[in-house]
Formats: C-alpha cells, structure tokens, sequence
C-alpha cells in the first residue's frame, strides 16, 4: 500500500541524511587536522586503552633514559677520576720515591720532593672529593658535603714500638690514639731519656733502654725540619691517676697516647726505645714518630655489621642484641609471645616501618642466644624482653641506586674509603691486608692505603728517611692495583648503562611503533575517503535542492 510521503517527512529526512554525512564529513577533516585516527575515548574505545597503556610504557622508558644518562655520566667521571687522573698521580708518587730510594740524593733533595709530594697528596684529596651535579661521587650516600678532609695522622719508626707483651712475648696492637691540631709539614717526635729514679735529674739516657708509656716519666723532642733543630726537652709524666691517657704536645699538636695498665690481662701500653746520643739522628736510632698527613673519611658505608637498637622493657639486667646478614632495609622485629614452656617464641617482623607485620616463631631453646630469623638475615638476643618489646635492624648504607630498566637498578656513587683509604672519623685507619698495627715495619697493615702509604711518604722524605721511601714503592704498587680494581669496576658498570641505553632505544622505537599504528590515521586511507564523503554530501546538497524545487505547482 503506498505511503503518502508529505514536504515535511520529505524536509526532515533530508536534513538527516545532510547531518549525517556532513558529520561523517567534519570527523573525517578533525582525523586530517590531528594526524590522529583516535581523538576520543568514543571513537575507539579498546584503541583509547592502547594508546594510553602505550603512552605510559612510553614515558616510563624515558625516564629509564634520563636515569641511564645520569648514571652514564656519574660512572663515566668515576672512570675517568680513577683510571686516568689517580693514576697519573700515582705515577708522579712512584717516580719520586725511586728517586729517593736511592743513596745519590741528599736531605735536601728529599725535602725538595716533598713539596712536590704534597701537591700530589692535594691533588689526590681533590680528586677524592670529586662531584658530579653538586653530589660527592666518593662519599657514599653521604654526597652533600666532601668525602675526604685532610687531618693528621701518627706513624712510629721503631721495630720495638709495640705494646707491652704478654707471657708468650708476642706483640699486641696498641690502643687507639688521638690526635689533635693543624701543621703543614712533618713533625718528628723522638724519646731522650726516661727516668728510672736513678737519677733526677737528669734521666737515665742509657742506650737503647726502654720507657714505657704510663708507667715512667719520658723525656722526648721535637723538630719539624727532619732533626736539623730540635726543640727544647719536654718531659711526659705518667699519669696522676692510672688509667688516664698522656700526651704528648709537638708545636701545637697534641697525641693522646694509651696509658699503661699492669693489672690488665694481658698488661696495656707502649713500650719505647730511648735514642742513643751518639748514633745521631738516623731512623734507626730509637722510637721516631712521625705526625704527618692523611684524610679523614666523612661518608659512610655498607660494612657490616648493622646498628641494632632495643626499644622496650625487659625483666632482664640488660639486653644486648646483636644482627649478621645483608640487610637492604631498615627490619623492626617484635616479641608478641616471649613464653617459653613450651619453649617457642612468637614474633613478628616488618620491613615497611611498621605499616606491615609478618608472624613468625622461634625455638628458644634452654638458653640463649635467642635467634629470629628476618629477611637478609637473622637478629640475636642474649635475653627474652617483654611482650611487645621491639628490636630495630638498621643497616649500613651508602649505595645510590638508578633505576635504568623496569626493576633493574645500579649503584652509581662509591664508597671512597674502599678505594682511597684514609683513616675512620676516630682515628682507625682503613686496613686492606690481614692485620698490622702502628709500626710501618709491618708493611702488610697498610700497604694499599693510598692516602696512608703518600702520608708517610711524605714524612719520610721531610724526614730524610731513605729505608722509608724505598718501602713506599712497594706500597705504591698495592695501592694501584686497589685503584685499577675499583676502575674496571666502574668501567664495567658503564658497559652495563650503555647496554641498557642501546636497548631502551630500541624498545622505545617499538613502542612508537605500536603507539602509531594504533593511533595515527593512514593518510592515503583518509584522502579517499574525504574525497567520497565529499561526493556523498554534494549529491545530497545537489539531489535535495532538486527535489526540493519540484512542487504540484510545476504541472498545473
């Protein structure tokens, strides 16, 4: 049956078919416009939710970029601190000393290559304090301030400087001393006399004979050019009370030395060898000490073991906790049940601060130490606290880490006592090799201790030392192969960064890819089809009007 189709019907459907077409139209020309076949979530929703996941991916690989660019640079100056500048320096040191070593230069010429010894030891210092972007690259995770500062430091020239023996006459490590103030060259300290009661005064000044610090009243000198001039005789009085330390005081410059303990087993103090008179002022002739340079270590570490700190109450006289294993974060540990029949502990352990606990339980056993196993490691009470007592595993650290590819990081600073050396913030100094103490006869304790092995060099050359400067090649040579080790570590790790740079590249080229492939418009796609809509809106306008301009008016 036919339908009667009105001018209104007629108008109406026109129109739409005009806003259709010209819409289709528009959205074509807004697809030309933007390059992009996407623009809205509407217009493709499962391609909107791949652009925006790609996007994401795309943006977490530039920032793996920028983090392997930075890291690129810090280990790229680290390199290049340690594999060209250092060694230089080294090698300047290593020249000068065979150059002393020998029996054809004089007290003034090792004094002349002293001041060229100690430009280097600046040189070194600078080298050590080193910064990339404001940050020390050797200190650590301590990089707002320098890593090394210059202090003093006390070597002995004696092959009996030692401590009081015990019964099987073996040596033991002297005690720790302090030492305080500032001088810009060497200060040789030697012992004249000790006082026996023999004689008062003066004291008995036989040869050889020796003193023992904190038990007999020293008589000592100083001089600060190599023994050319000596100041006057000083005495050092064993202590008023025992157990306190003495000191000795050289232009300024005070040394706490360890006190003598009798009742100590085994006994407690140094024992020195008084110059003979006649002998002159050679190395050999008594107990030399030597105040000299060296750098102090301001940043931090990862030795172990960790710090351990007990939070709560206890029954118990006192609680010393004690922690071993590799810790990367901070462990809370906290006793909820201590009950021990039966004999089982129930704990509880977070790595998050406390936001987070996760139960465990222990054998307490029949006595302690009472051990908790935590991740990294395990923590050792010698006694059960109170119930919701808690014990804090704080590690060491010192790692600056970069993450360079998706949970892939690498540690970019240093550790600069590990590869420099130095002495602790108290006064220890860093030890590379099984043991040694004070006495530089023992070359084992501080033979890859650079800024150790140049602070006695310098000494030695000041001090007209030749068996010193010949020990400091060897010395030189340990302290080397410390440096060229931590330098192919470096070098590797920039392999690392620049092997990770190469593939971010890529996989940054493959998400573009994707990204464009999902988003972008096909351009020859897309001129044909605005050319066809284009077509279908022009017959639309053209057959509209026609259709339009015909009226029943026509045919009367």
């Amino acid at each position: 049956m036919p339908i009667r189709v009105t001018q209104h019907m007629m108008y109406h459907d026109m129109v739409n078919r005009m806003q259709k077409n010209l819409s289709a139209y528009m959205e074509s020309n807004e697809q030309g416009s933007s390059q992009k076949r996407i623009n809205r979530p509407s217009d493709d929703p499962a391609g909107m939710y791949r652009v925006l996941t790609t996007r994401n991916a795309i943006s977490s690989t530039e920032q793996y970029e920028a983090n392997a660019k930075t890291a690129l640079g810090w280990l790229q100056l680290s390199d290049n601190v340690l594999s060209t500048q250092v060694t230089t320096a080294i090698i300047g040191l290593r020249e000068l000393a065979e150059q002393a070593s020998t029996g054809s230069y004089d007290a003034k010429n090792r004094e002349q290559m002293a001041f060229k010894a100690r430009e280097l030891f600046g040189q070194l210092l600078n080298l050590a304090n080193t910064e990339f972007e404001g940050r020390s690259i050797f200190g650590g995770h301590v990089y707002d301030r320098p890593a090394f500062e210059e202090g003093l430091a006390l070597t002995s020239w004696d092959e009996n400087w030692q401590s009081v023996t015990d019964a099987g006459g073996k040596a033991l490590t002297p005690p720790p001393y302090v030492i305080s103030g500032a001088s810009d060259t060497s200060i040789l300290i030697r012992f004249t006399g000790v006082d026996d009661g023999s004689a008062s005064p003066p004291p008995n000044r036989t040869a050889g004979a020796t003193g023992e610090v904190g038990t007999n009243p020293l008589y000592y000198k100083w001089s600060k050019d190599g023994g050319q001039t000596w100041s006057s005789e000083a005495v050092l009085a064993p202590p008023v009370t025992p157990g306190d330390p003495v000191v000795i005081t050289a232009d300024g410059v005070n040394v706490t030395l360890p006190f003598k303990d009798a009742s100590a087993s085994p006994p407690k103090g140094l024992a020195v060898t008084v110059a003979d008179p006649g002998l002159g002022p050679g190395a050999t002739n008594g107990t030399l000490l030597y105040i000299r340079p060296t750098a102090i270590y301001m940043g931090d570490d990862n030795d172990p073991p960790p710090e351990v700190t007990f939070m709560g109450k206890t029954t118990a006289a006192s609680i010393t906790p004690s922690a071993q294993g590799t810790f990367h974060h901070d462990v809370i540990v906290r006793v909820d049940d201590g009950t021990t029949n039966p004999p089982e502990v129930s704990y509880s352990y977070s790595t998050d601060n406390g936001s987070t606990w996760i139960p465990a339980k222990t054998d307490a056993g029949a006595a302690p130490p009472y051990r908790f196993t935590v991740p990294g490691g395990y923590l050792d009470l010698d006694a059960l606290p109170n119930d919701g007592a808690q014990v804090k595993i704080h590690p060491h650290r010192a790692d600056l880490d970069f993450e360079i590819m998706k949970d892939t990081f690498l540690t970019v600073n240093n550790v600069g006592k590990d590869i420099f050396g130095g002495r602790s913030q108290d006064g220890a100094p860093y030890l590379y090799n099984d043991g040694g103490d004070l006495n530089m006869t023992n070359d084992r304790a501080l033979s890859a201790n650079l800024f150790e092995v140049v602070g006695n060099f310098i000494a030695y050359l000041e001090n007209n030392n030749q068996e010193g400067c010949q020990r400091t090649l060897a010395a030189l040579t340990e302290a080397e192969k410390v440096i060229l080790t931590q330098a192919a570590r470096v070098g590797g790790k920039e392999n690392r960064v620049q092997t990770a740079r190469d593939v971010l590249s890529f996989q940054k080229i493959d998400q573009q890819e994707q990204l464009s492939n999902t988003e972008d418009i096909d351009l020859t796609e897309l001129l044909t089809k605005l050319t066809q809509q284009q077509m279908a809106y022009s017959t639309v306008l053209k057959s509209s009007s026609m259709i339009m301009q015909l009226s029943l008016v026509n045919y009367v």
